[in-house]
């Protein structure tokens, strides 16, 4: 299959102008205030909103299908939850080390307030779709269907997936493209994105939660470090 001009679309914006627009957003975060967290994770789950919408009308167009209707065996979520626990539990440290060093990043992260874990939940929720869809659906399709590799594909797709997500600094985009590759392995074992989805949305409220538990643990600042 070849890939049309709404797959050309998707791979443009998301391989190349999303990772531009990260790199500039990370160099200019250093520089600038904060915004505050509530109006920052309504966005994010706005925005997630347009990236899922964008990859579903291409995944359509392209006949990728992201939603089948045949859900995964039960052992698929089994593996899953092994997957998110071994996860959770090799970055726990990290996310602690990361709170005791004073990160300025993890603030953007660190819910606290009840309206914050709200927020932050739906973030995650939003992120595990829309991410998932749009990394591990289309663009591997796409990308495979490219290089006629499902290996190269995963490869360059983890690696797209991590350069987008360069907000986050650059030595956590070695981890998080071992996390996108652990979340293209369930997806390719389970043969859909549904345990993937879970998994990352999961994932993602648990750093958020033990960013929270030991920025209150570590005494983090409650408002923003000026740059």
């Amino acid at each position: 299959m070849t890939v049309g001009v709404a797959g050309s679309f998707h791979l443009a914006f998301f391989g190349a102008f999303l990772p531009y627009l990260a790199f500039k957003s990370s160099r200019a975060i250093g520089m600038r205030p904060l915004p505050p967290k509530v109006k920052h994770f309504s966005s994010q789950i706005v925005t997630l909103a347009i990236f899922f919408v964008l990859s579903a009308l291409v995944a359509k167009k392209e006949w990728i299908d992201v939603f089948p209707r045949v859900l995964p065996e039960p052992r698929m979520f089994l593996l899953g939850a092994a997957v998110l626990v071994a996860l959770v539990g090799l970055m726990r440290p990290l996310w602690r080390a990361r709170v005791a060093a004073r990160s300025r990043k993890v603030w953007l992260f660190m819910p606290r307030t009840r309206d914050e874990r709200v927020l932050w939940s739906g973030v995650s929720i939003a992120a595990g779709i829309s991410e998932e869809v749009t990394y591990r659906g289309v663009m591997f399709a796409l990308l495979w269907r490219l290089t006629g590799s499902p290996l190269v594909a995963g490869l360059i797709t983890a690696g797209l997936f991590s350069v987008s997500h360069l907000l986050q600094g650059w030595k956590s985009m070695t981890i998080i493209f071992g996390i996108a590759l652990s979340f293209q392995m369930i997806a390719w074992v389970s043969g859909s994105l549904y345990v993937g989805m879970a998994v990352h949305a999961l994932y993602d409220v648990a750093a958020g939660l033990f960013y929270g538990a030991y920025g209150e643990k570590l005494g983090y600042p409650i408002e923003p470090m000026p740059p």
